[in-house]
C-alpha cells in the first residue's frame, strides 16, 4: 500500500470517527433536553418542589437570590428559565419567617406568544391523611362600587390540615391562582405607571395522595404574553387556635373585602383599583399595588384580638411587602397614575399620596411596637419630617398668617402646580404630627400641627356647604369642591 492510499484511508477513518461522534453528541443533547423538562427546587427546612414543563420547551435553573428584612424575614428566590422565544421565567420565592413558618410564592412570566403549561408539585407531608376546609364557606357576591366597578377576585382556596397517626402535623393556607397581563404606560423621562389586567382567577389545584405522601400540584397554564401567580403559607403548628376561629376570620374577610387581600405575590398584593387608574384596559379589570391594602390593617386588628399564628405571619409578610414596595426610596410612592390627578394637575406616577403615607407610617409604628421591630417605627418620624419639609417648600394652601393646609399630593419627579387640600388628609397629617411631637418632644412638629389647626380655624364654617355637610377639599384658588366621605370620616 503506497503513501497515497494510506492517506486516503486515514482521511476516511477520520470522517467515520467524526460521524460517530456527531451521532453520539446529538443523542446526548436530545437526552439532556428531555431531562431539562423536569427540575427540582429545594431549601433546608422547606418543602421540596418538582417543576415539570408539559410544553416541552425546556426549563433550567438560572439563579438564586437572597434578601433579608429586619432579621425577621428571609426571601430565597429561585429563578428558572424556560426556553421560549423570547425567554420566559418561573420564579419560586420562599419567604421564611422567624418562627419557622414560610410562604411559597410561585409566578410564571410567559414572555412569548405561545402557551406554557407547567405542573408545580409541592411535597407537603409524609402522610396521606388530611382535611380541607374551603374559604368559600361564607362567600359573598363579587364586589362592585361605582369607583372601582367589578372586582372579580373572591377568596383564598382554603385551609389544609395534615395528620399522621391521628396527630396534627401541619397547616397550609392555600391561595387561588391569578392570570393577568402587565399594563405599563411609559413617560418620556423614564417614569412609568404600572398595573395588571386580571384575565381569570383559577383553582387548578390538585391533591396527589400516595400511601405515605401528600403533594399539592399547581397546574399553571398561560396563553402567551401573560402571567400566573399563586401563594401558600405553611406551618408545622396550627395557624388558627380553633376551626371556629378560622370560620370567624372567613366571615370578617368576606364582609370587608375592600380591606383584605386574596391575590398575593412575592412583590406584594394586588387589588382592584379605581376605574380612573391608568392605563385603563377595555375590560376595566385593572389591579394594582395600592398602599391602602399593602399594609394589612384588618390583619393587625385581628392579631391584637387573638395573637394567632396566621395573623402574626401575615403581619410579617406585610412588613416585608412594604419594604419591597418602597425599594431604595425614602417614602412610598404610588405606582400607577390616577387619571383625574393627571387631568387636573398633570401629576403622573410615581407620586406621594399624603394619606397613604400617613397610614403606612402609623401601621409600621404600631406593628413595630407590637412585634418588637424597632427599625420600622422610624417611619412615623420620617414621614413627619417629610410633612414639615413640604410646608417649607410651599406645598400648601396658604389661608392666613401662620395658617395653611398641606397639599394632598406632590411629586419629586415633575414640575407641576400644587394640588388641593382635603379635610381628611389635613386632619390625618395634623394628628400624625402631634403624635410625633409627643414621641420626640421636637417643637417643629407641634409648630407645623398648630399652623394646620390655624388654617382649619381660619376657614371656619366656609368648610360647610349649603346642605350643612363638609366640602371634601379646598383648591389652591380657595374654591371648595366635592362631598366628604361618609364612611371614611366616621372610621378615621
Amino acid at each position: 500500500m503506497n503513501r497515497k492510499q494510506i492517506l486516503i484511508l486515514t482521511i476516511g477513518a477520520a470522517f467515520v470517527l467524526l460521524a460517530v461522534m456527531y451521532i453520539f453528541m446529538n443523542r446526548d443533547t436530545e437526552q439532556e433536553i428531555e431531562i431539562e423538562n423536569v427540575v427540582t427546587s429545594s431549601y433546608e427546612g422547606t418543602m421540596d418542589i418538582t417543576i415539570e414543563d408539559e410544553s416541552n420547551y425546556g426549563i433550567e435553573w438560572k439563579n438564586t437570590t437572597e434578601d433579608q428584612f429586619y432579621n425577621r424575614v428571609t426571601d430565597i428566590k429561585d429563578t428558572y428559565e424556560i426556553n421560549t422565544s423570547p425567554k420566559s421565567y418561573l420564579k419560586v420565592t420562599r419567604r421564611i419567617l422567624d418562627n419557622g413558618d414560610y410562604y411559597i410564592f410561585t409566578s410564571l412570566h410567559n414572555n412569548s406568544g405561545q402557551p406554557i403549561e407547567l405542573d408545580v408539585s409541592m411535597h407537603v407531608a409524609d402522610t396521606r391523611y388530611y382535611s380541607y376546609r374551603s374559604f368559600e364557606k361564607h362567600m359573598s357576591a363579587p364586589r362592585f362600587t361605582s369607583d372601582i366597578k367589578h372586582d372579580l377576585t373572591t377568596t383564598p382556596y382554603g385551609l389544609i390540615t395534615n395528620f399522621k397517626d391521628d396527630e396534627f402535623t401541619s397547616n397550609l393556607m392555600v391561595g387561588k391562582m391569578y392570570q393577568s397581563t402587565e399594563l405599563v404606560e411609559e413617560y418620556e423621562d423614564g417614569r412609568k405607571s404600572e398595573l395588571r389586567e386580571l384575565i381569570a382567577e383559577k383553582q387548578n389545584i390538585d391533591f396527589d395522595i400516595y400511601e405515605n405522601e401528600f403533594n399539592l400540584v399547581l397546574e399553571m397554564e398561560t396563553e402567551g404574553n401573560d402571567m400566573m401567580d399563586h401563594w401558600l403559607l405553611f406551618s408545622d403548628k396550627p395557624l388558627f387556635d380553633t376551626f371556629q376561629s378560622y370560620d370567624d376570620w372567613i366571615k370578617i374577610h368576606n364582609n370587608r373585602k375592600y380591606k383584605n387581600n386574596t391575590w398575593y405575590t412575592a412583590e406584594g398584593p394586588y387589588k382592584k383599583v379605581v376605574r380612573t387608574a391608568e392605563p385603563t384596559p377595555e375590560s376595566e379589570l385593572q389591579y394594582g399595588q395600592n398602599l391602602l391594602i399593602v399594609r394589612e390593617d384588618e390583619i393587625l386588628k385581628r392579631y391584637k384580638e387573638t395573637e394567632e399564628r396566621y395573623f402574626y405571619d401575615m403581619l410579617l409578610n406585610s412588613v416585608a411587602n412594604l419594604e419591597i414596595f418602597k425599594g431604595d426610596k425614602e417614602f412610598w410612592e404610588t405606582k400607577y397614575t390616577n387619571g383625574w390627578l393627571n387631568r387636573v394637575y398633570g401629576i403622573q406616577a410615581p407620586y406621594i399620596d399624603t394619606r397613604h403615607n400617613e397610614g403606612v407610617a402609623l401601621f409600621l409604628e404600631e406593628t413595630g411596637n407590637l412585634l418588637d421591630i424597632p427599625e420600622i417605627t422610624t417611619a412615623l418620624t420620617n414621614y413627619a419630617d417629610l410633612l414639615v419639609s413640604q410646608t417649607e417648600a410651599g406645598q400648601v394652601v396658604d389661608v392666613g398668617e401662620d395658617a395653611y393646609l398641606i397639599s394632598d399630593y406632590f411629586t419629586f419627579h415633575q414640575d407641576v402646580n400644587k394640588t388641593h387640600s382635603s379635610l381628611n388628609h389635613v386632619l390625618g397629617g395634623m394628628n400624625l404630627l402631634l403624635e410625633t411631637y409627643l414621641k420626640t418632644g421636637d417643637e417643629k412638629y407641634l409648630t407645623t400641627a398648630t399652623y394646620i389647626q390655624n388654617g382649619i380655624n381660619e376657614l371656619g364654617d366656609k368648610w360647610l356647604n349649603e346642605k350643612g355637610d363638609t366640602w371634601y377639599q379646598i383648591n389652591p384658588d380657595f374654591t371648595f369642591q366635592g362631598e366628604d366621605y361618609t364612611l371614611l370620616t366616621l372610621t378615621d
